[in-house]
């Protein structure tokens, strides 16, 4: 049985967790509850659909997306510390990069900052990471 959306994502995955001086993470799916006052990331996984990325029965299939990572901030005291942990996360999430995870290999495209907007106690930002694989075919 092929596991490809598993790999993909735990090669992103792995990849955030190893991210020097992180800060908490709320994992996808896993129970969270955040600190007072303490800056956490909460990463997202958006495929886009696969497609054929060469021609006959031995093209491959090519996996495309965007691993989004938000970085909820304490509200009401600036966009420094916010702004400090996305270029950590940009430069950890370098463009070029290869990521290997049970044998799949997730190429790391262009990283872009989103703006900002206030939710409840918190300053949200994120850092969207463009990726793919290329996969022999189901």
């Amino acid at each position: 049985m092929s596991t490809v959306f598993s790999d993909i994502s735990t090669a992103l995955d792995v990849r955030l967790d190893s991210l020097a001086g992180r800060s908490p993470i709320a994992w996808e799916n896993i129970g969270f509850k955040p600190v007072k006052n303490k800056l956490y990331l909460r990463p997202t996984h958006l495929p886009a659909p696969t497609v054929q990325a060469g021609l006959g029965n031995g093209g491959l299939d090519e996996y495309v997306g965007i691993y989004q990572i938000d970085v909820f901030a304490p509200a009401g005291k600036g966009r420094g510390a916010s702004e400090k942990k996305l270029d950590a996360i940009a430069d950890h999430f370098k463009r070029g990069t290869d990521l290997l995870y049970n044998g799949v290999y997730v190429r790391l495209g262009n990283v872009s900052r989103n703006a900002g907007f206030i939710d409840e106690e918190r300053f949200v930002t994120s850092v969207t990471i463009n990726y793919m694989a290329h996969v022999a075919p189901r």
